[in-house]
């Protein structure tokens, strides 16, 4: 008896349902069209939306303001009766140098500021103001015409050098400073300060007004002089190593006169 055998059926693929790569192998996995064509539109939207992304966000940086400092509260200040540089400072947040050092188109010396002046306090422009001729008090801004001259000349020196025994602009010591400023300012004074202290007319320091020196004797005799510039402060050649200053009053035994 013979045995025929029976054809194997093979089942082949439908079209259009599997199709494997160009240049495959029979051991290449077949990847269903519908998974492969869903997986390009979900690229292609998450790169759509990677990009929309991108772009409002650029956007949003390009159209944010620029933030920018608010305007300060102060720009100038008109000095009123009364007022010191060290009190108008303090009233801006600011110190008297620099107030000084940003005024010095209008301002000769910083004891001398007068009302109606427009002081620059952070920015802006300056204007000078006709000075008053009013006397008394220990501010400067009552100086006499002769006061205001004395305390200009002592502030042009502002810088210059102690030397012992020094009369001229080259350097001074503190009384060829007193002497030096007060001739400038037109009066004939003595030379040392143990003189110049013998011959002022003495004060006292309720009375103290610009212009006015004041002796220093912490030893018990007179070794040191300054100029009083008002508001606690004074010009003065201090000592060796030391420069024309503007500077508070020494905490030391002292006494006044006036010329």
């Amino acid at each position: 008896m013979s045995f025929v055998p029976t054809p194997i059926r093979t089942e082949q693929p439908r079209p259009g349902r599997h199709r494997a790569p160009r240049g495959a192998g029979s051991d290449t996995t077949l990847v269903p069209r519908a998974i492969t064509g869903r997986h390009r539109a979900e690229c292609q939207r998450s790169g759509g939306l990677r990009a929309l992304a991108t772009g409002t966000i650029a956007a949003g940086l390009v159209a944010a303001p620029a933030l920018t400092s608010p305007a300060s509260a102060h720009s100038t200040y008109t000095v009123q009766s009364g007022d010191t540089l060290s009190s108008i400072a303090q009233n801006v947040g600011s110190t008297w140098r620099d107030l000084y050092t940003a005024n010095r188109d209008v301002i000769s010396s910083p004891a001398l500021i007068y009302p109606g002046q427009t002081l620059r306090t952070s920015g802006g422009s300056a204007r000078q103001a006709a000075p008053t001729s009013s006397d008394g008090g220990g501010s400067a801004a009552h100086a006499t015409g002769f006061t205001q001259k004395l305390l200009a000349e002592a502030s042009q020196l502002e810088g210059v050098p102690y030397v012992y025994g020094g009369s001229t602009p080259s350097g001074f010591d503190c009384s060829g400073f007193t002497q030096y400023v007060f001739a400038q300012a037109g009066k004939s004074i003595p030379r040392t300060s143990s003189e110049q202290a013998a011959a002022a007319t003495p004060v006292s320091g309720d009375d103290l007004r610009p212009g006015d020196l004041i002796f220093y004797s912490p030893g018990g005799s007179v070794s040191h002089v300054a100029i009083y510039a008002g508001d606690g402060m004074v010009w003065e050649a201090p000592a060796s190593g030391g420069q024309v200053r503007y500077a508070p009053i020494w905490d030391v035994a002292r006494s006044y006169g006036r010329f």
